[in-house]
């Protein structure tokens, strides 16, 4: 059967109330019908429980998350986005936007909601003049980078490729360019959003501009199906690794440390003590081995990476492979893995960075009780990443040192919720150095938003309550109001 989109308006539909009081939902055959008006309408499709690609369709990056909402449709363009939309608010659904599946801890329960995929809608147009680029909702960083360097152009992305470009600039955005050019939410120059009832409408300076500020950090309101984003030219790039045995951890943090607050702004760094798996695949220098690396940036030449990187080179670490580089190796730098996988990854920021709280650090991550933690990360913070006056954004910078990160896979010897509890007791040891806010991307379980934008939070009450006033759509670290 076959309806148009005025007949799907206008469908009446049976509502039954579900646990959350605040939200009805459909059932059984009401449930199946609305589905099927759906279909009917979409470029993309429908998946069921019933279907044999429900599994498939319903995974997070995260495969330790059980997703299980109603249904899942899979977009194939911006009119399905409305058309969904437009369901949902008819039949009381929530819709759970999803691209990637990146941030799905965060997003939290999806149950009595429809998990909205966009990951087909993943064109990338630069525009070398302009210096942007415009990009689909399931756009990923590598996508842009990959259609950007060739320019000479690069985003602010973040260091994993397979992340999406949207959720990444909804909740903020750091990464190897960001201590010279600022947070990723502060280069979106304009979004196309659909709206519950499924109108689209256009954010910018100019229109919307409520919105737009929102989306700048803060979430924003409704389901974003495309973004422009500024790129930046960047004439030259020095990258890599320094690599030295674990045991030395303490004494190479504690000179990285102490090199921060003299770095320029072009230089980003991260210090990172990994644990490599005994693996066939990989190289035998690291294979089964512990190390401590610090991992740099340098929008600049070789020279300025020497100069400034010295205090550690005369640590003399076993590899070093710092050097000029192609803009693609920001997305290849810190070695995330390219495939969905099951674990926990939680981060704070920490207002300072001391030698006690590097030796609280690395106490933790020794202990038997953080044993499955595989990489625990220190990412450099501040310079345009700081707090900023002045900038029409819901989040306008971090008020940090740096940001730590603690990962642990699930395993057959550690449950996913053993994995949740390392590197829950990995972070804890840092809870002296903690701050007030936190960000956004590193932070998986549903947190309060005022942690996460401070004084913005009120703002964005308002801007949710003109464009969403239902809580139709499901947001990370909150469920709509």
């Amino acid at each position: 059967m076959s309806l148009s989109t005025a007949a799907l308006d206008a469908s009446p539909a049976a509502r039954t109330t579900v646990s959350n009081p605040h939200r009805t939902t459909l059932t059984g055959t009401a449930l199946d019908a609305g589905l099927d008006d759906l279909a009917a309408l979409l470029d993309g499709d429908v998946v069921r429980p019933s279907d044999p690609d429900w599994d498939a369709a319903r995974a997070a990056w995260q495969l330790g998350v059980d997703q299980r909402p109603v249904g899942v449709v899979l977009a194939r363009s911006e009119a399905d986005v409305s058309r969904t939309l437009r369901l949902a608010a008819r039949m009381d659904l929530r819709v759970a936007p999803q691209g990637t599946g990146h941030g799905a801890i965060a997003l939290g329960d999806v149950s009595g909601a429809i998990l909205l995929r966009t990951a087909a809608l993943s064109y990338v147009v630069i525009d070398p003049e302009q210096r942007t680029a415009t990009v689909g909702a399931g756009a990923t960083w590598g996508d842009v980078l990959d259609a950007s360097a060739p320019h000479g152009l690069a985003g602010l992305s973040g260091s994993s490729r397979t992340v999406g470009v949207v959720g990444y600039c909804l909740g903020g955005g750091i990464g190897w360019l960001g201590r010279l050019h600022g947070l990723g939410a502060g280069s979106i120059v304009s979004a196309r959003v659909a709206l519950p009832g499924g109108a689209v409408v256009i954010a910018s300076p100019s229109e919307h501009a409520d919105l737009w500020w929102a989306l700048r950090g803060g979430g924003g309101a409704g389901v974003v199906t495309e973004l422009t984003v500024r790129l930046f030219d960047v004439p030259r790039l020095t990258a890599g690794s320094l690599w030295w045995p674990r045991e030395r951890a303490r004494e190479v943090l504690t000179t990285w440390a102490r090199m921060l607050p003299a770095l320029p702004r072009e230089i980003t760094s991260t210090a990172r003590v990994l644990r490599f798996p005994d693996l066939e695949e990989l190289p035998e220098p690291i294979r089964g081995g512990s190390f401590v690396l610090v991992q740099a940036a340098v929008v600049g030449s070789a020279e300025l990476a020497d100069r400034m990187l010295a205090p550690l080179r005369a640590l003399e670490p076993l590899m070093d492979d710092v050097g000029p580089a192609p803009l693609e190796a920001l997305g290849h730098l810190a070695m995330d893995p390219p495939d969905p996988s099951e674990g926990a990854a939680e981060g704070v920021v920490l207002s300072s960075l001391d030698e006690d709280a590097i030796d609280a650090w690395l106490s933790a991550i020794d202990s038997p009780e953080c044993a499955g933690v595989v990489a625990a990360d220190l990412r450099h913070l501040g310079g345009a990443l700081a707090l900023g006056e002045g900038h029409d954004a819901a989040l306008t910078g971090l008020d940090g040192v740096v940001a730590a990160v603690a990962i642990a896979p699930a395993t057959p010897a550690a449950t996913l919720d053993q994995a949740s509890a390392m590197v829950d007791l990995a972070l804890a040891a840092l809870g002296p150095w903690v701050g007030e806010h936190q960000y956004a991307n590193f932070v998986e379980r549903p947190v309060a938003q005022r942690t996460l934008v401070g004084v913005a939070v009120d703002r964005l009450d308002t801007v949710r309550m003109t464009y969403d006033p239902d809580g139709t759509v499901l947001r990370r670290h909150g469920a709509g109001r």
